[in-house]
């Protein structure tokens, strides 16, 4: 039977220095992707870990957290849409889908509001986001449970292609069945498909289908159709670093995806993908640096689901 549950290999986070509309003054640092639960892991989500969070983001020079707590750990989303993954021919894929699913589930989506909200309302340097974990077909059920809250930031992914967890270390042996070009179609498809919903204001980890270093011979295609489906729908991309500590060892984007997006007036955002507090801002040095390399001096936040450009901070040394 396979069980998804993600594990990878981890390095340590680094230690890291202090840091459309009108611009924030100043280099202020904000990251954009922020998980208050590890995966497989149900810590009490309340004001004390917010407040956790918001500590160790002040020690690594972190200005500003969205929170951005997985689609899937919220029993509204599992109510409307358990059942999504029985559409995979697959009966193995399936099952361990559906256990995941089950295994993360455990937090309210209006408590989680709340929390974030009342964090807000009491000056802690959070805003509220939400990570859409992208699901075929079931577009209307997903802005359903978006409409009641008064999101400042929607992210949006790709984790399964059917059933397949594809960043999942238990997929491996589904890796190597299956042909790594076809996977990479399918991906950027549904990527195309979530962007052109209407659904999210940013893709994040764009290229996250590189995660164990399965790459077809040409990339090209679907780094450009990364592109075009966020300069076509008004999205940002996310430069998210947590690939540097998955077997690819990479952020995501690839630095082409990065040029390729500066040329094209995409937006960016800067994000960790912490899913633990110390490792809010982890290697934003790194983020920063890919971002100067393809061209850009600024990147975006949002609020309110607006976005607003936060000048780059200066290289170290500079």
């Amino acid at each position: 039977m396979i069980r998804y549950r993600r594990r990878s290999r981890i390095h340590p986070a680094p230690a890291l220095g202090a840091v459309g509309a009108t611009p924030y003054p100043g280099a202020m640092r904000v990251d954009a992707h922020v998980h208050l639960q590890p995966h497989g892991e149900r810590p009490p989500v309340d004001r004390a870990r917010i407040a956790l969070y918001v500590e160790h983001a002040r020690r690594n020079g972190v200005d500003v957290i969205v929170f951005t707590e997985h689609l899937f750990r919220f029993r509204e989303a599992y109510d409307l849409l358990a059942g999504w993954w029985e559409a995979d021919p697959n009966p193995l894929l399936a099952e361990a889908t559906r256990r995941y699913w089950l295994d993360h589930v455990n937090l309210s989506l209006a408590e989680y509001v709340r929390l974030i909200e009342q964090a807000k309302a009491d000056g802690l340097p959070v805003r509220l986001g939400l990570e859409l974990d992208w699901i075929p077909g079931r577009a209307e059920d997903l802005r359903r449970l978006l409409a009641p809250y008064a999101w400042d930031c929607v992210l949006g992914s790709v984790h399964w292609i059917g059933a397949f967890l594809i960043d999942d270390e238990a997929s491996l042996p589904e890796w190597e069945r299956r042909d790594v070009a076809q996977v990479w179609r399918e991906y950027g498809q549904l990527v195309e498909e979530l962007a052109g919903a209407g659904l999210v204001d940013v893709l994040a980890h764009p290229d996250v289908v590189k995660v164990f270093g399965h790459r077809p011979a040409d990339e090209r295609p679907l780094r450009e159709r990364i592109v075009a489906a966020a300069a076509r729908h008004g999205l940002a991309l996310e430069i998210n670093t947590n690939g540097l500590r998955k077997p690819v060892g990479e952020i995501y984007p690839h630095p082409e995806i990065l040029r390729l997006a500066r040329a094209a007036g995409v937006p960016i955002t800067l994000a960790s993908d912490a899913h633990t507090p110390e490792r809010v801002g982890a290697w934003f040095e790194q983020a920063a640096a890919a971002a100067r390399t393809a061209g850009y001096d600024a990147y975006v936040t949002f609020e309110r689901r607006q976005p607003r450009p936060v000048p780059l901070w200066p290289a170290p040394g500079k």
